[in-house]
């Protein structure tokens, strides 16, 4: 089955326009301080691309000059409100609702039908983008359309990847909070700690498994030695995504005469294309409102291009000092025919 590049566009571009529209519609009338939200999205639009400019300006320049590479995150996003819209309707709701619930330590999580879509569709968009990223970079072919649905023969051992990145994270987190109750809030440094440093062993660790022909304990590891090999050419630029997407995270307010101060810890893996920007939820939770669904969007779609900006950032340096792989592997493009690395 091939895609055609321009019917793909059009419906990624309507698509799209649907669910903003949506948004916007679904965000009025605005119940008291919700109107907080259209502040902080123009400082974090700036923010992103204050970082953007400063730290990967050549990543940025290319997704802007190469927009079909967002093909996948726009058909991911437009698939995901589908999913949301179908879970509304009362004939589909006992279908996808119930779950079965999940206890590690003190966290829990209840597994559905409705997180299992979720979940594929997470991991079929890593696996179409991981192909696209590392085929452009190498050849500065950026269809992703011809990369399907090749790409796609990757998806189990992008599945374990991400569930290892994840999986460690959820379960890290778990220890750490478990040890608040003997540490007290002093358990937040180490736990904070441990996520910095997950996200900086592990930044490489898709692309780098994506295209290797190792098993798949030999090719994390081998995800792990790239990440930390060039750990010197992206630690800042992860580290300011980290703090962007709200790693960490303390707000001030004083209203009719109360004072309220909130600092949080927040662990999760970029690794994976994280676009969730905990900012928005946590400052509406201290005027005590609840989110826009439309700033909320924009926010989703601007956090989503910057996590792949990110990715051909690392590709891209991770390539520049290494010679060519000489095989094609699974869901790949052929190398260039000067055997370099487009960058």
């Amino acid at each position: 089955m091939n895609l055609n590049l321009k019917t793909v566009r059009w419906v990624a571009v309507i698509g799209l326009a649907v669910v903003l529209l949506s948004e916007l519609l679904g965000s009025f009338p605005w119940k008291p301080r919700q109107g907080y939200g259209l502040v902080l999205l123009p400082l974090l639009g700036v923010a992103v691309a204050v970082v953007s400019l400063l730290l990967m300006p050549r990543a940025a320049g290319t997704l802007l000059r190469h927009r079909d590479l967002l093909i996948p995150f726009a058909l991911l996003f437009i698939a995901l409100q589908l999913l949301e819209w179908l879970s509304a309707l009362s004939a589909l709701r006992p279908v996808l609702a119930p779950s079965l619930p999940l206890h590690v330590f003190n966290l829990s999580a209840a597994l559905s039908l409705n997180l299992l879509i979720v979940i594929g569709l997470w991991v079929g968009y890593a696996t179409w983008m991981t192909a696209a990223i590392l085929a452009f970079v190498r050849t500065g072919e950026d269809n992703p359309c011809k990369l399907w649905p090749s790409a796609f023969k990757q998806f189990w051992r992008v599945f374990v990847l991400e569930l290892i990145g994840v999986g460690v994270v959820f379960v890290g987190t778990a220890v750490w909070i478990s040890l608040i109750a003997v540490m007290g809030w002093f358990a937040l440094v180490p736990m904070a700690v441990f996520g910095v440093a997950w996200n900086l062993a592990t930044a490489a660790v898709l692309p780098v498994g994506f295209e290797s022909e190792a098993g798949l304990g030999n090719a994390f590891r081998a995800g792990v030695r790239v990440s930390l090999a060039h750990l010197r050419q992206w630690w800042l630029l992860l580290l300011m995504h980290m703090v962007l997407l709200g790693t960490f995270i303390f707000f001030y307010s004083h209203r009719a005469g109360n004072t309220n101060v909130s600092w949080n810890v927040n662990v999760f893996w970029t690794g994976g294309y994280e676009s969730d920007c905990r900012w928005y939820g946590k400052l509406l939770e201290s005027y005590q409102t609840s989110k826009l669904p439309f700033v909320d969007t924009l926010l989703g779609l601007l956090f989503g291009a910057m996590a792949v900006a990110i990715k051909i950032a690392i590709v891209q340096r991770w390539k520049e000092g290494e010679s060519p792989i000489p095989s094609v592997q699974p869901g790949a493009m052929p190398p260039s025919s000067d055997g370099g690395s487009v960058v």
